[in-house]
């Protein structure tokens, strides 16, 4: 395992995936906004989206980032690339000008410093430098993954019935969580090819992955749908990583350092990255209306 490795290519995943996002959430929004999660509604909205080269061209930068996290997922433990997906936002605000949105302003620079330099520190205070793989605790991935999708299943029946801006958010949370158990998914995938393409083939890893990759990526182009990026778009950079940190400390056994000191700056700096998360998504959510 390298965690310079599992760093870089972590950031360069994050720049894709906002890209692709920017392009995909342009898709999702340019019709009147899903008014409920009604079989009809979705089947129309999916067979719209995948039919729009720009969506097309936004799914191939997501995969070409799925790549990069796969091999980030492979070289580092969860505990430390999940989190390093927050910094999609910073590379959210480019992108929506990539593809027609307002120029930056200061404050977008001074998010983006304290965005950045929270982020690099909350990951050299919490993370220790080399983790070895410890494999799955069956007991906790169990209790993990039913936990997970009992959350998302509330989740989507609360957004059903929900006003617009908060089922976008109760999305983006079902969208992240399910972004985090494909990662986590990824990451035990990733060990088995190494093995060969036969193991993978015949491993219920693959296809939990599938299954849970496309639940995630269904869900987040609904949360798009649903409404503003103010709503969804921090939901999701929150619950990930949030949920990624369970799982890696509960399933994977990743290790945080502990003590008063690493402890207080780990608190601090993640609120720090919350805050500044917050603050450029709205600022996303400015730029693509």
């Amino acid at each position: 395992m390298s965690t310079s490795v599992a760093a870089v290519s972590g950031l360069g995943a994050a720049a894709l995936f906002a890209a692709g996002t920017a392009l995909q959430y342009r898709v999702a929004t340019a019709s009147e906004h899903l008014g409920g999660l009604d079989l009809r509604a979705v089947t129309t909205f999916a067979r719209r989206s995948v039919t729009s080269r720009r969506w097309m061209l936004g799914t191939a930068l997501l995969g070409t980032g799925l790549g990069l996290h796969a091999l980030a997922l492979h070289e580092g433990p969860l505990t430390l690339v999940q989190p390093l997906l927050i910094a999609g936002v910073l590379f959210a605000l480019p992108a929506s000008r990539w593809v027609g949105g307002p120029p930056l302003r200061r404050s977008d620079l001074r998010w983006a410093v304290v965005l950045v330099g929270a982020l690099v520190l909350f990951l050299v205070t919490a993370t220790p430098a080399r983790q070895g793989y410890h494999g799955i605790d069956t007991v906790p991935a169990l209790a993990t993954f039913a936990t997970g999708a009992a959350s998302i299943a509330v989740c989507v029946v609360l957004a059903r019935r929900a006003p617009q801006e908060r089922t976008a958010m109760l999305l983006g949370i079902a969208a992240g969580i399910a972004l985090a158990g494909s990662a986590a998914l990824i990451k035990v995938s990733t060990d088995v090819l190494a093995k060969g393409v036969v193991p993978l083939l015949v491993s219920w890893d693959f296809y939990s992955l599938i299954v849970v990759g496309a639940a995630a990526l269904l869900l987040s182009q609904l949360s798009y749908r649903a409404g503003p990026m103010i709503a969804s778009l921090p939901a999701i950079n929150t619950a990930n990583p949030l949920m990624s940190v369970v799982i890696g400390t509960a399933v994977f056994d990743e290790r945080f350092r502990t003590g008063l000191t690493a402890t207080s700056l780990e608190v601090l700096t993640l609120a720090a990255v919350l805050v500044a998360t917050a603050a450029l998504s709205r600022r996303a959510a400015q730029a693509e209306g």
